[in-house]
């Protein structure tokens, strides 16, 4: 509780309106009060941990020294990220420049696995020929202070990091946390020298820069996605239908794609409403749900509209086959934009199909085929034109 009643009255106090973190300014803030913060501990934790580690001669915690340096430059990354993110689209960037945040968690990460072969490095030649530590009370005691600061940063930087939704910052967090883990381990390595193993100042060492790349590779792997573009939360999808289908006109809503820039965000999809509305009912109620997602996700909607004849018989006849087809495969997942086109010549059924996202081509094209085959037993005459949905967009 005192953690995080401490953390609350740096946010409180260094940040007003710090609640409202849908304020790209206040986000801002908050990201470069983090990195503030972090800069100055580190740095008091950088001189402390150093001059111990030269008066004690421990290599593990002289490299924990380092690490703790390591901290204070990737918090300055991190300033630089929010100072740069934090600034409105230009020309250049109509989307806003929200992505150097992905980027500086990167930079994080591979710092972060740099140093850890830096450090097994040259743990492994104080393993091969340990060096005797002498080190008292007064130095276990001042090691175990840096592990407990170390421990609350990244409390305080996870905290900050989870209000504003940022991968940086919980990148940050986790930077700071694997410090203290390896102060941990170096406080056993230099208790255990002292009390006669030398060789575990060496073994310290290589624990430190083992778990120090295996960070970097966790928080590199968890950038990677948005990055190069992952798909939105099913939750995220499904508060967007359901904030479409509160509006009374619309039936449902399908083809939803989501790019994320940071914190900014841009919403595409198809809203589907009867066709009975006229062309200025239906442009009143994109807008009506364009306006909704800005208040409600904070994000720039674009909505196409799709009419939809409700009383149409051969239209129902149509759906309740392929709801039955639904049942009978695990690679069929929907289908949507449902109409029948009748002609002098035939009839034309249309409508977009859903295939499960693990399927690969040659299924996608077969399941696409036995739709076709199945519809035409019952309509033999008609002509049936199946467009498979992208991957790119979602129920």
């Amino acid at each position: 509780m005192k953690k995080a009643f401490l953390s609350d009255v740096i946010l409180k106090t260094a940040v007003p309106g710090y609640q409202d973190t849908a304020d790209p300014q206040v986000r801002t803030r908050i990201g470069q009060l983090e990195a503030w913060v972090s800069i100055l501990v580190n740095a008091v934790l950088t001189a402390v941990k150093l001059a111990l580690g030269l008066m004690v001669n421990s290599l593990s915690l002289i490299a924990d020294g380092v690490h703790t340096l390591s901290d204070v430059v990737t918090s300055i990354v991190v300033l630089f990220g929010f100072r740069v993110s934090g600034k409105p689209p230009d020309r250049k960037h109509p989307f806003g420049h929200g992505r150097v945040e992905y980027v500086t968690t990167l930079i994080i990460a591979v710092m972060l696995a740099v140093v850890g072969f830096e450090f097994i490095k040259s743990a492994t030649g104080r393993l091969i020929e340990p060096v005797p530590i002498a080190a008292s009370w007064g130095v276990l005691i001042a090691i175990f202070l840096t592990l407990l600061v170390k421990f609350w940063l990244g409390q305080f930087s996870m905290l900050l990091g989870l209000r504003i939704d940022s991968l940086t910052l919980k990148a940050d967090a986790w930077h700071h946390r694997s410090d203290a883990i390896s102060s941990l381990l170096v406080l056993a390595a230099v208790g255990g020298s002292a009390l006669g193993y030398p060789a575990l100042d060496g073994v310290g060492g290589i624990l430190v820069g083992a778990y120090l790349i295996w960070t970097g590779f966790v928080i590199a792997k968890g950038v990677i996605d948005p990055l190069l573009g992952q798909p939105p939360s099913p939750q995220l999808v499904g508060r967007i239908r359901e904030l479409c289908r509160g509006r009374e006109q619309v039936i449902d809503a399908h083809d939803i794609t989501v790019h994320d820039y940071g914190h900014h965000r841009f919403i595409a999809m198809h809203a589907e409403v009867s066709d009975r509305l006229s062309a200025q009912e239906s442009h009143d109620v994109a807008e009506d749900i364009q306006d909704l997602l800005r208040q409600e996700l904070g994000a720039y909607a674009t909505v196409h509209i799709d009419p939809i004849d409700l009383d149409s018989e051969l239209v129902h006849q149509v759906s309740g086959l392929l709801d039955d087809l639904l049942q009978q495969s695990d690679t069929f997942a929907g289908y949507h934009d449902l109409r029948v086109v009748t002609t002098p010549e035939h009839e034309v059924i249309l409508f977009d199909m859903v295939i499960s996202p693990d399927a690969g081509a040659g299924k996608r094209q077969a399941t696409r085929r036995w739709v076709q085959r199945e519809l035409l037993k019952t309509f033999q005459d008609a002509r049936i034109n199946i467009h498979i949905s992208p991957p790119h967009v979602f129920e």
